[in-house]
């Protein structure tokens, strides 16, 4: 419980990146179901920099909510957006909508970590 607590209290990602090198090198490679762990522990860690209220991951896209429907840096946002060639769009409502099969559930996971870490560049 220890060492949830500790990963759950990390606020970097290279926070995060050094726990997951400290845990392999204690006990192994990292279990499928740990790797996840710290996968969204990073997620988590994006979405508070991007001001993401609600990421929504589906089979056939994402849908996010910013914190007051309002992205940190808009500029940046629609920067980011026309770099995805269509794949994203920013609604008047302030949510952003990606179209993008995802595969399995691993595919959605490490879509939400790519897409949390290019909003939360945007977000700076």
């Amino acid at each position: 419980m220890g060492l949830y607590r500790r990963l759950n209290d990390l606020e970097k990602a290279q926070e995060v990146e050094a726990f997951a090198a400290e845990m392999i090198d204690r006990f192994g490679p990292l279990p499928d179901a740990t790797e996840n762990l710290i996968s969204v522990i990073q997620i988590k860690l994006n979405a508070r920099t991007a001001c993401i209220a609600k990421m929504d991951v589906g089979q056939k896209g994402t849908l996010i909510s910013f914190h007051d429907n309002r992205p940190p840096n808009v500029d940046k946002l629609l920067a980011y957006v026309d770099r995805l060639n269509g794949v994203a769009k920013l609604r008047p409502d302030g949510k952003l909508v990606l179209n993008r099969a995802w595969g399995d559930a691993k595919a959605r996971l490490n879509g939400a970590l790519q897409l949390s870490k290019g909003l939360a560049k945007t977000a700076g």
